[in-house]
């Protein structure tokens, strides 16, 4: 009986560790470029979404601050472009966030 609620509590933890690693496994995000303060007007602050369009529906993704969206910054602050974001996304006070590894424009 040991044995059994032992190999249990094993199985539950490796599970719960797989989930866990899911969650974190990067993405990739292709949509418009544009600034959440300049083009949007949702924050006080500039920073940078994707907005990726899928099954006729428009999902904000706004670009967690770090170094990479902060460089990226100038290119749609201004101006709308499409984008290619690569990197995990999370919910943080309700809205998705993305913390980039990678950015870039897609060229047409």
């Amino acid at each position: 009986m040991k044995k059994s609620f032992f190999f249990s509590l094993v199985a539950a933890g490796l599970f719960t560790a797989s989930l866990a690693k899911a969650a974190d496994a990067e993405v990739t995000l292709v949509g418009e470029g544009q600034c959440a303060k300049c083009a949007l007007g949702k924050s006080d602050t500039c920073q940078n979404v994707v907005v990726v369009t899928k099954d006729g529906k428009e999902q904000v993704y706004y670009l967690a601050q770090n170094a990479l969206s902060q460089k990226f910054h100038d290119n749609v602050c201004t101006d709308t472009k499409q984008i290619k974001v690569t990197g995990v996304v999370k919910e943080t006070d309700g809205k998705k966030e993305i913390t980039a590894t990678s950015i870039e424009l897609v060229k047409k």
